[in-house]
């Protein structure tokens, strides 16, 4: 493969890399701010305080909510990565049957992962 068809980006992977770049580093700031909200926790039930008053109103973005948001954003770029990686692989020449191997699934699941529009992850 020569410089220029990678630069071309086929299938969208050097995109999907960058977007998992981005989500990883946004959710490590994210990890920090939930690292300190759970400590609080830990400490506010070590002083007696109660669970309504420790998950109040005021707790934003919750523990519940960042556990969330750092999932989710993980799983969608993984999953974009993904598909972008089995696309390039396909366009690359690929069999099914190779990527599936390097994926470590099933053909069944590849060949389903390359009919599907980006949309949140399937492996």
């Amino acid at each position: 493969m020569t410089v220029t068809q990678v630069e071309e980006d086929p299938g969208g992977v050097l995109a999907a890399v960058d977007g998992l770049a981005t989500a990883v580093e946004e959710n490590a700031e994210d990890e920090r701010l939930l690292v300190r909200r759970l400590r609080e926790l830990r400490e506010g039930r070590a002083e007696g305080r109660s669970w309504r008053d420790l998950l109040g109103p005021d707790e934003r973005p919750s523990v519940l909510g960042l556990t969330g948001r750092i999932i989710g954003r993980l799983t969608d770029a993984s999953g974009k990565l993904r598909r972008a990686l089995a696309r390039g692989l396909r366009l690359e020449g690929a069999t099914i049957a190779t990527i599936a191997e390097r994926f470590g699934v099933s053909h069944q699941r590849i060949s389903a992962l390359l009919r599907r529009e980006d949309r949140p992850t399937d492996l």
